[in-house]
């Protein structure tokens, strides 16, 4: 459900992401037509801020223009997720090794805690669950490996991950064994073991890949 917005001089970004959150969480569906003047309506603003806001969701890959149709929500791209998840690879290698050397024993407990988080939410099938877990496991090695280059390019990308998993609608059980794969690269990075770590984040990423892409949404 879309609630209506107060007025604020930032009512743009308001909206933005607003609707960036919509369709990711899947309330505004792929192929969805998006109209200025209902979705003004129905977050009680004017026409002027939903207009940019979707010019902007466009230009992220969010939205995109159909012609005739005018615009819509991006439909499920495989072929995205794919590119999607080799950068990931690439970014989530690099932070493993740079946590590795920098994690503590306190930072077992930290991510041991995330990992129990998100394996209820596979157990409970909460989709929405499952995704803010798995941004915290990633979000937590990014931080720990101190690089915000890293950080900064991954968390820009995250909403297209979000958007990814909702490929697992009707499979969420599917999500199971990224817990595994995640403890797995945690006991790499507290052992301080660099290598392992970066082989493990690195096949984590791209197993994810292979697994969303073999999906039907559909289904």
């Amino acid at each position: 459900m879309i609630t209506r917005l107060a007025p604020t001089p930032q009512i743009t970004d308001t909206v933005y992401e607003t609707l960036r959150e919509a369709i990711c969480d899947g309330v505004l569906a792929p192929d969805t037509r998006l109209i200025q003047d209902e979705l003004a309506e129905r977050l009680g603003t004017s026409r002027q801020p939903v207009h940019l806001a979707l010019q902007q969701l466009r230009k992220d890959g969010f939205v995109v223009d159909t012609g005739r149709r005018g615009l819509v929500v991006a439909p499920l791209d495989r072929g995205f997720a794919a590119k999607l998840y080799e950068m990931r690879a690439a970014l989530d290698a690099a932070a493993a090794v740079a946590a590795a050397k920098r994690a503590g024993p306190e930072d077992r407990a930290r991510g041991e805690r995330i990992i129990r988080e998100g394996r209820a939410a596979v157990a409970e099938g909460d989709l929405a669950a499952m995704a803010s877990a798995d941004f915290a496991f990633h979000d937590f090695l990014y931080d720990l490996a101190g690089n915000r280059l890293i950080a900064s390019t991954a968390r820009m990308n995250w909403h297209h991950v979000r958007r990814s998993i909702m490929l697992l609608a009707g499979e969420p059980t599917k999500l199971g064994p990224f817990w595994d794969e995640h403890d797995q690269i945690l006991q790499a990075v507290v052992g301080r073991d660099a290598l392992a770590a970066s082989q493990l984040a690195q096949h984590h990423a791209l197993a994810s890949s292979r697994i969303l892409s073999r999906l039907d949404p559909e289904n």
